[in-house]
């Protein structure tokens, strides 16, 4: 049978949260600085005061029942209004500071900008962990609303309440191929843009840029033999077959020498966009997290010249 609130150890929901978030009880354990049997004795405390398992095994992790996951809302919120109200007006101590970032950085900026807050952490703040997902199929506004994500730096035109977005840098995009190609040389015409495969985003995420669209609208449809996930991947096939991919200018230009890419002006106008640093309202003023969006601001202006605009919550 349930129990009173007033009968919990509080510190068993940051547990509950941690295993919550790693979907693994030893990799939560690792997280928190605890025992992994410390971590199982805690779960098993709140089994046993909410009367459900909470969590169930699944392959290597654990999946969280449907009780867990009616929970978890309502408990990140606790924690981080008491989080807020302990480090009221604190300054963050940045050699004892614990903390698990989950984030999504794009292809196109992690390797700009990271390094740079790698070295921050490494220097100063050894307790801090930052940890980059995948994009979860693009649903990275759902993931920052439903706390699974602390903060995203992604491509994204759309909008939700609560949701911060700010622009990092402006994205503009070249064409690319390999050097050795056999019909491409010194400049690329749109009748051969257009004759020749593409390899381009899988649908799903080619759907979050306006990339098709603007060559739809300026000569039409091209013909994809091959989609996928990454930038990476893009170059990399880009580099090793004909097929011509477009990719970010600043992208592009870091990896044309070890991929085998010539880079070219797209024949065809595409519109420029942006990357975007994003959270939800509800980290405005946790301490850890303005520290880490600090940091990721500081990188943009290293890496790009340019920092990111004063944040504002998105319009509903």
């Amino acid at each position: 049978m349930h129990k009173s609130i007033r009968h919990l150890d509080l510190n068993l929901l940051v547990v509950f949260e941690a295993v919550y978030s790693a979907g693994n009880i030893s990799h939560a354990a690792r997280q928190l600085a605890l025992t992994q049997p410390a971590v199982s004795n805690a779960i098993a405390r709140l089994r046993e005061h909410f009367d459900d398992a909470l969590f169930v095994r699944e392959g290597r992790g654990v999946r969280p029942t449907i009780r867990s996951q009616q929970m978890i809302g309502p408990v990140r919120d606790a924690l981080r209004l008491v989080d807020e109200q302990l480090n009221a007006g604190r300054q963050i101590d940045l050699p004892s500071y614990k903390r698990l970032f989950r984030v999504v950085v794009v292809d196109a900026l992690e390797p700009f900008i990271m390094p740079l807050v790698i070295r921050e952490i490494d220097a100063h703040a050894p307790g801090i962990t930052i940890e980059n997902r995948p994009a979860s199929r693009g649903q990275v506004i759902d993931d920052l609303i439903a706390g699974t994500l602390d903060l995203a730096c992604y491509t994204y035109q759309a909008s939700q309440p609560g949701v911060v977005m700010v622009p990092i840098n402006p994205i503009d995009v070249v064409a690319v191929t390999r050097r050795d190609h056999p019909v491409i040389r010194d400049r690329l015409d749109i009748e051969t843009f257009m004759s020749h495969g593409h390899v381009t985003f899988i649908h799903e995420l080619k759907s979050k840029v306006h990339i098709e669209r603007d060559i739809a609208a300026g000569a039409g449809a091209r013909r994809v033999p091959y989609q996928t996930g990454t930038l990476w991947s893009i170059a990399a096939i880009a580099g090793r077959s004909d097929l011509i991919g477009i990719l970010p200018r600043n992208f592009a230009a870091e990896l044309a020498d070890g991929f085998n890419l010539s880079l070219y002006e797209t024949p065809v106008p595409i519109a420029e966009q942006f990357h975007y640093m994003m959270w939800h309202e509800r980290n405005d003023r946790d301490i850890g997290h303005q520290w880490l969006r600090q940091r990721l601001s500081e990188a943009a202006v290293g890496a790009f010249g340019t920092a990111p605009l004063q944040s504002a919550a998105a319009p509903g």
